[in-house]
């Protein structure tokens, strides 16, 4: 199953997105939202799958697709260099070799934005705007201290993420990185279109994802070519610090990124950055000079 957050003049509702991009109201399952759907256990999802597998539904009539979770229930979980090939594209210091954990930072709900949606570039706070096409894994079931061989079984679905960074503002301290603040300003996580379930993505290492810039491949990658697997991201995530449902982890960015290229490339206005997966579908994200 595909599900989407919609919004409209007359607010905010949750569908079941079908293969020809018509949507059902998530109300008639039942459920009032997404994230209501995920709370609701296994046995929901299930009855979910069952109904988005039998029929179609409605053109979007004018609505517009926000953030599959328009607000999680906390910060979400970021990875960073979870991709050797982004980590050798780095500038790193001489002798460093790639972390053996995960490195682990945050990044608020009010970084997200949904599918076309607009980013208003404030270059009062950046000048050097960079992409990051991310594979978003959200949890279905919690739990603290997951075991890696276990950790599959808490997630819901998956979905595609930018975690848009200022690197002006990450990299201002040098080796004393400030990663919130560079990755954390207001529309900095574009994410979506929708998130699809474990179920239908099957296995997760498969998912493909390229990301454009105006046309112009900047990465490619698989999901199986990340450093720690999305069962030791769980394991590690959930050492000690209990996951809730509809929790979201950011799994990490492969090479291509605009700060290590020759020479480096930053978003202005009117670009257009485009996230596609054939597995989880296309995230437009159009960046515009702020006032």
């Amino acid at each position: 199953m595909r599900l989407v957050t919609m919004q409209s003049p007359a607010g905010e509702t949750a569908g079941i997105l079908h293969p020809d991009s018509t949507v059902s109201p998530l109300a008639a399952a039942g459920h009032s939202s997404v994230i209501g759907l995920i709370e609701s256990g296994p046995e929901a999802w299930a009855a979910v799958e069952a109904l988005t597998a039998s029929g179609s539904g409605e053109s979007l009539n004018g609505a517009v697709l926000a953030p599959p979770l328009p607000r999680t229930p906390r910060n979400m979980f970021c990875v960073g260099l979870n991709y050797r090939d982004h980590f050798d594209e780095g500038k790193r210091p001489e002798g460093a070799g790639i972390p053996e954990a995960p490195v682990l930072f945050t990044k608020p709900w009010t970084c997200l934005v949904g599918h076309n949606d607009t980013v208003e570039l404030d270059r009062a706070a950046s000048s050097r705007v960079d992409w990051e096409a991310e594979i978003a894994v959200v949890i279905g079931r919690g739990g603290r201290n997951i075991a890696v061989d276990d950790a599959l079984d808490h997630v819901f679905g998956y979905t595609l993420s930018n975690d848009v960074s200022a690197r002006d503002l990450q990299l201002e301290h040098g080796q004393f990185g400030q990663w919130y603040k560079g990755k954390s300003l207001d529309g900095f996580c574009p994410m979506g279109p929708s998130i699809v379930s474990a179920a239908e993505v099957g296995d997760y290492r498969d998912i493909e994802v390229e990301l454009r810039v105006n046309g112009v491949q900047k990465q490619s990658f698989r999901a199986a070519s990340m450093v720690n697997s999305v069962s030791r991201l769980i394991a590690r995530v959930s050492l000690g610090c209990s996951l809730l449902p509809g929790d979201i982890i950011l799994s990490g960015t492969s090479s291509g990124v605009g700060h290590w290229r020759e020479p480096p490339e930053f978003l202005g206005d009117g670009d257009v950055v485009e996230i596609e997966s054939p597995q989880l579908g296309l995230l437009r994200t159009y960046f515009e000079e702020g006032e």
